[in-house]
């Protein structure tokens, strides 16, 4: 792969994943902050692109010019192919099965286009965009509405993907895919439904207006100051917890009661949850081990790529967002 090529890759692998994951509709950290703070996905889905593609093609160009000078160190950061192979067997097979040459096709089945692949997601995100467009243009209709509803949206993505795979993947595999979802989604549904819980016992408690009185500008606290506040409180939870979803869950839900009081708009502030929650992916996440494992790093390695990456990502789209929210 040529001089620095494994950790070029691994950098750009961690922005697109992971600030996608944070910033665009459909990630589930997204879907979630905007749940929590009432932000409509279709304006979650303008702003998130606004911030989330910019990150990561700045994050993987100031990357690039660290790595010109003389960050990564073949001898130690990557792991000797032996050592590859004798790495964790239960992520190695996972990701076996998991790749495109580890899936077997139905008899006679070729896989589809890329393009026709790729369609429930386009799918789903143009239906989102339309909604948002017309609810912006003041174009109101029950078909309007119905058509660019992000669950119908959501819905028929499913449906598409779950049609594509039928044709092309045998019975037990896509069973096994459904139950793979439902599985995921039940963990996300459970830990929003904490979100939410951890704000409504702040605002029954009265700490929901203690919170709203330190952050109204009428304490004397910025826009700016806000914005930075709140990534600062999703980055320490994600630096203690070690998962960005978690993170950013638990940090929606604590500013979710006073959301509606501040200066800063609940995007721009679901934003810099995001950004927060992005910060420094490190030794407590899975994926830092599953990202170690895959690619065949060192511990030293996966640090440079992933965590590294991951900070320069997170503060790259904190300027962005205190850009933002300059002009909103």
């Amino acid at each position: 792969m040529g001089r620095d090529g494994l950790a070029m890759m691994g950098g750009a692998l961690t922005a697109g994943i992971l600030v996608g994951y944070v910033f665009v509709v459909p990630g589930l950290g997204t879907v979630a902050i905007a749940g929590l703070l009432n932000v409509p996905l279709g304006v979650m889905l303008i702003y998130g692109t606004l911030v989330g593609p910019p990150t990561a093609v700045l994050t993987t160009f100031i990357y690039s010019q660290i790595l010109k000078n003389g960050l990564w160190n073949e001898a130690k950061d990557e792991a000797p192919f032996k050592a590859m192979h004798e790495g964790n067997p239960a992520v190695a097979e996972e990701a076996r099965e998991e790749s495109p040459t580890g899936t077997t096709l139905q008899a006679g089945q070729k896989s589809p286009p890329l393009s026709v692949s790729l369609l429930p997601i386009l799918v789903a995100l143009l239906l989102i965009a339309f909604g948002a467009v017309a609810q912006a243009a003041g174009l109101e209709s029950p078909a309007v509405a119905f058509l660019g509803d992000p669950v119908l949206a959501l819905f028929l993505g499913l449906v598409g993907a779950y049609l594509l795979a039928w044709r092309t993947l045998s019975k037990e595999q896509v069973g096994e895919a459904i139950h793979k979802g439902f599985m995921e989604t039940g963990q996300i549904l459970l830990m929003t439904g904490v979100g939410g819980s951890v704000g409504e016992v702040i605002g029954e408690t009265g700490l929901g207006k203690i919170l709203g009185g330190f952050f109204s500008a009428g304490a004397g606290t910025p826009v700016l100051l806000t914005i930075l506040i709140a990534w600062l409180i999703a980055a320490v939870l994600h630096l203690a917890i070690g998962s960005v979803s978690v993170a950013a869950i638990t940090a929606a839900g604590i500013l979710a009661p006073v959301s509606g009081s501040l200066e800063v708009p609940p995007v721009v502030l679901g934003l810099a949850i995001g950004s927060g929650a992005l910060f420094a992916l490190q030794v407590n996440s899975n994926f830092f081990w599953m990202f170690h494992t895959l690619l065949g790093l060192t511990t030293e390695g996966t640090f440079k790529a992933l965590t590294l990456v991951t900070a320069l990502a997170s503060v790259v789209s904190l300027l962005l967002i205190l850009a933002l929210s300059l002009v909103v």
